[in-house]
């Protein structure tokens, strides 16, 4: 017990080596610090501001874990493994904190699901199928019967992939042809230097807000977030209706502190009802950073009556509420809305 006690680390040692691991995308065992950290924190003002920024990294984390499922059940989804696909969709949706995410992953579990219980005999693959990704031995006899949705051809690798976005966004992704379908594949199978190649051959051609887009993305993720930034204000000048360029320029200005930019941008999009319940959680935690308790709870709290921003309002409203010793509430509203949730 002594020794335990001599080699336990404190909070800010547990939160330092939780940063340490969350930079290094070690993102489970950061979690894990996270939570240890959490257990230790007492009721001291000090350490309810502690708790607030535990929370977020535990949140962060929870997001990364499920950006990661996703990124397998797509990969799962070219090799024709759809039930696989499935498995790490459902563990996206269950670890996500992220209301898009939790959407993305169901659309396309039911998607999947739809397909599956549409094919009712099998399907023969046409001799004149050139699909590059199609090598496996099932394939080379073109005479052989196979079930659609185990065996995907690129179109319907990308149709089901784009069904995940918001709105109209699906039928524009579908009506911009197969250069831009080849790249987004590209994208979506961690190729990025060559997809990147392809939307930019793409934009020399012509501007739009999805090419500029799927562009910025890819930039930010090889590092260039001053690029990423530049293409998403271009494609918002092009279409400032579109849903995830604005959502992905609410999200850059949050990660970088300019909350105030932010605000400005969030706001806006819940009064034209772009992705609002994204949108509303999003403001919410930036509240939260700043010590705007009050402006959060009021955001939070009229949130609870939408089923699918109950959970994710109630666990801020918990960690908010405990935070400012407004326990009874916190307890009232942990029994009430996430006792018993998975």
């Amino acid at each position: 017990m002594f020794l335990s006690k001599i080699f336990s680390k404190n909070v800010d040692q547990l939160v330092k080596k939780g940063d340490y691991l969350f930079k290094g995308d070690h993102f489970i065992e950061a979690r894990h610090h996270y939570t240890d950290a959490i257990e230790k924190l007492g009721d001291s003002e000090a350490d309810q501001q502690k708790s607030l920024y535990i929370k977020s990294m535990i949140s962060n984390c929870s997001n990364r874990l499920a950006e990661l499922n996703f990124t397998e059940a797509e990969a799962a989804l070219r090799s024709g493994n759809n039930k696989k696909s499935i498995e790490y969709l459902n563990l996206a949706r269950d670890l996500a904190d992220d209301v898009l995410i939790r959407e993305k992953a169901d659309n396309l579990i039911h998607s999947l699901t739809d397909i599956s219980l549409s094919v009712a005999t099998p399907v023969k693959i046409s001799a004149k199928h050139d699909c590059t990704s199609c090598t496996t031995p099932h394939h080379k006899n073109s005479e052989s019967p196979s079930i659609l949705p185990d065996h995907l051809q690129t179109h319907e690798q990308f149709g089901l992939l784009v069904n995940t976005l918001p709105g109209d966004l699906p039928e524009r992704y579908l009506s911009l042809g197969e250069e831009f379908a080849s790249a987004y594949l590209l994208a979506h199978s961690e190729r990025d230097s060559e997809a990147l190649n392809k939307f930019r051959e793409l934009l020399s051609v012509r501007e739009n807000d999805i090419l500029l887009y799927e562009a910025a993305l890819l930039e930010f993720k090889v590092g260039r977030a001053d690029i990423c930034e530049s293409l998403l204000e271009r494609a918002l000048s092009l279409n400032s209706e579109n849903a995830v360029c604005n959502l992905s320029l609410a999200q850059l200005y949050t990660e970088s502190g300019r909350y105030d930019k932010a605000i400005i941008l969030l706001k806006s999009m819940m009064a034209r009802n772009i992705l609002y319940d994204n949108s509303l959680i999003t403001l919410a935690d930036i509240y939260s950073i700043q010590a705007e308790n009050e402006k959060a709870i009021e955001l939070l709290s009229g949130a609870l009556q939408n089923p699918a921003l109950k959970k994710a309002a109630a666990e801020r409203l918990v960690a908010i509420l405990g935070s400012t010793g407004r326990n009874e509430e916190a307890q009232y509203l942990f029994k009430t809305y996430l006792k018993g949730c998975c």
